[in-house]
Parts: structure tokens; sequence; C-alpha cells
């Protein structure tokens, strides 16, 4: 396992390939604004049946999940996440400075970007099927598809970072991966986003994280290019 770990921090965990990723994963989100210009067209009628089938699928069980789900990626929930996680990381743990790269790249990453992108855009929400919940706002790109990627998958790097055992991480990769999906998946299934959003929001939150860790791995050159598995405060 340590292997693994060594071989993806030392093969992806580089500046230039972060930064190299950042630009890839921004293509489907420049392929979706593109066609956003044209009324959406195929995508938006894909859009209306591929959400059709998940509607289809509604039921009370499901209806509580993804309720559930999606509350996960509410900005009040991830705002919190965000503190609580800065704040033990920063003051418990001893690391100020990935506590401060944490709660920058949320805040500014799912906050502030997101918010400007969807003012740009100005998507409607779907009106072809009766929403589960009340959402306002617009919708393209879904603020809990990228927040959940930035908040959640930030949160993986800091879990992988910080602690060197693996009975810790392999626990958070099995826990979070399938999370942030599933918020995704709760947003189209409750009615208040199009799959476009969500491809979009998912798109653009991997290209600002991977952006933020190239920055950071950055910043770390120096230090611990050689070593960059922390040696305070693991477990």
């Amino acid at each position: 396992m340590d292997d693994i770990k060594e071989f993806l921090i030392k093969h992806f965990g580089r500046p230039r390939r972060l930064f190299m990723l950042g630009l890839v994963m921004t293509i489907p989100f420049i392929l979706l604004a593109w066609m956003s210009f044209y009324d959406w067209g195929f995508v938006g009628t894909l859009d209306e049946m591929i959400g059709a089938e998940f509607y289809d699928e509604r039921e009370s069980l499901l209806n509580t999940f993804f309720i559930f789900i999606t509350r996960l990626g509410d900005g009040w929930f991830i705002a919190l996440l965000t503190l609580a996680v800065s704040g033990y990381t920063g003051f418990y743990k001893k690391n100020k400075q990935i506590a401060w790269w944490y709660f920058i790249t949320v805040s500014v990453g799912a906050g502030v970007m997101n918010q400007v992108v969807k003012y740009i855009f100005q998507r409607e929400r779907p009106t072809d099927f009766e929403p589960l919940i009340e959402q306002g706002g617009y919708s393209f790109p879904s603020g809990h598809a990228m927040g959940s990627m930035i908040a959640y998958g930030a949160l993986l790097f800091l879990i992988i970072r910080t602690y060197s055992k693996w009975k810790v991480i392999l626990p958070s990769i099995i826990v979070i991966i399938p999370l942030i999906a599933l918020i995704g998946i709760s947003r189209i299934y409750l009615g208040v986003h199009y799959p476009s959003d969500i491809i979009g929001g998912y798109s653009l939150g991997l290209a600002v994280l991977s952006v933020s860790l190239g920055i950071y791995s950055l910043y770390l050159t120096k230090k611990e290019i050689r070593n960059p598995v922390d040696t305070t405060g693991q477990e």
C-alpha cells in the first residue's frame, strides 16, 4: 500500500502534471459552455431524456435517501465542513499551511467561483418535471457537483497527506469518492439540475482542485519534493 501511495505522489503529485490535469479537466466544461451559446441543442435534448429516466425511478425510500445525500453538498454544510476541517488541521494537527490551503481552496473554488460562473451563463433550472426540493439560483454548472468535488476531493488529499496508515486512508477513499458521485446523481434525481450541469460542475471543480494542488505542491517543492508525506501530526 505504501508503494502505491508513493507511486501516485511521484507520478501524479508533481506541480507540472497537476497543472496539466487541471487544463485537461476543463475540456468537458468548455465544450458544454460552447454548446450553451446554441441554446444547448442536442445536449439539452439528451439532458431531458436522461432526466426522465431518473424521474421514472422515483419512490419514497429513494426520495428520502437522495434528499439526505444532497444535503451533504449544500452550501451551509460545505461551509461547516470547511471550518471544521481547517480548524482541526490547523489547531489540533498543528499544520496551518495545509489548513489555510484547504480553507482558501474550498471558499474560493466552491463558493465564489461557482457563483460567478453561474451568473455568466444564467441557465434556468429544469422545468419539465416537478422538483422534490426547492432550489433557487441558476443551473449551470451545478454548485453541489463542483463544491463536493473541491471540498471532499481536497479533504481526501488532506487525509492522504496527513495520515500514513492505510486503515485511515482506504476507508476514506471508499467513502468519499462514491459520496461525490452520489451528490451529483441526487441533483438530477431531485429534479433541480440537468445531467450536463453535473458534468460541468465536476469538470470545473476537478480543474480548480488540480490547479490548487499544483500551487500547493509548487510551494512545497523545495522542502518536501523528495519526502512528500508530512512528518507532523501523522497517525
